[in-house]
């Protein structure tokens, strides 16, 4: 059975000071980079979590509007069942990652499997439905995010290059994710 995708879309954009998941990098909304990518690694369907996310996404509203992306996590395994999980401000992930992610998942049975670049990366995983009871508990307990509702460090791993899940909070990290992406077509055959 394939995972929904979600692009996780409900944050505040503080640093960016404008939402994010219209935010367009080389022409194309952030979110879509995000979803694009979901869909090419075989989830579906594929949607957004909370937020205002640019057609043709369908934005499923957070049971609780800025509560941080345990409870929109905890809003997409109810919704879903098993979910691919991605923030809308990576838009440089790539397909062949989140497939990854299935794939350990399935081998391993684990109910979390994460992207590890030079740290875990908690919002970008394949997050099984047998995992909510833990993230009720670590919602219950006051944790705003997922890697303080369960040990983080013991979850299997996909590793990947940290260029391919640069995070973009500010218009300079929307520079260099447009650098990065630029240096990925750069190196496909063919190119150039």
């Amino acid at each position: 059975m394939k995972p929904a995708g979600v692009v996780l879309c409900g944050g505040a954009s503080t640093r960016m000071g404008s939402d994010k998941a219209g935010l367009e990098l080389a022409g194309r909304p952030l979110a879509l980079w995000v979803a694009d990518a979901l869909s090419a690694a075989g989830a579906d369907p594929v949607v957004a979590q909370g937020g205002s996310p640019p057609p043709p996404l369908v934005a499923e509203p957070d049971s609780s509007p800025r509560a941080g992306p345990l409870s929109a996590l905890i809003d997409a395994l109810e919704r879903h069942g098993d979910v691919l999980v991605c923030p809308t401000d990576v838009p440089t992930v790539p397909a062949e990652l989140l497939a990854a992610l299935v794939e350990r998942a399935r081998s391993t049975g684990a109910p979390v499997v994460l992207a590890h670049s030079d740290r875990p990366e908690p919002l970008i995983g394949h997050y099984a439905r047998e995992s909510l009871s833990m993230l009720r508990a670590g919602l219950q307990a006051g944790a705003r995010g997922p890697k303080e509702a369960f040990d983080i460090e013991s979850v299997p791993t996909v590793p990947v290059n940290p260029f391919d899940v640069l995070n973009v909070n500010t218009p300079a990290d929307l520079a260099a994710a447009e650098a990065a992406l630029a240096a990925r077509e750069a190196a496909q055959p063919g190119a150039g």
